[in-house]
């Protein structure tokens, strides 16, 4: 049920110009919000604002470190500038 509830919320959340990620204040999302948002994959970066405290946008060419950050949001995007991946990490 609750899973279905946030699948509802983030449908939301995609209508109108572009769509908005936040922190979500309830703790429904967990640690790491990635498994919620997959459907935004393959949707352009420039559609998206994601208000996430720990947010690193990587392009084709970025040096990456390799450190773990459990409740870090990751994009992953292409040369045109689309996501390709959201992952934790």
């Amino acid at each position: 049920m609750r899973a279905l509830a946030l699948t509802a919320l983030v449908a939301l959340a995609a209508c109108g110009d572009g769509y908005r990620v936040d922190r979500d204040p309830t703790g429904q999302l967990g640690v790491c919000p990635a498994p919620a948002f997959q459907q935004f994959v393959g949707q352009p970066y420039a559609n998206a604002r994601f208000d996430w405290p720990e947010l690193r946008v990587i392009r084709p060419g970025d040096a990456v470190t390799r450190d773990y950050r459990e409740g870090r949001l990751n994009i992953d995007l292409d040369a045109g500038s689309r996501i390709t991946r959201i992952w934790c990490g």
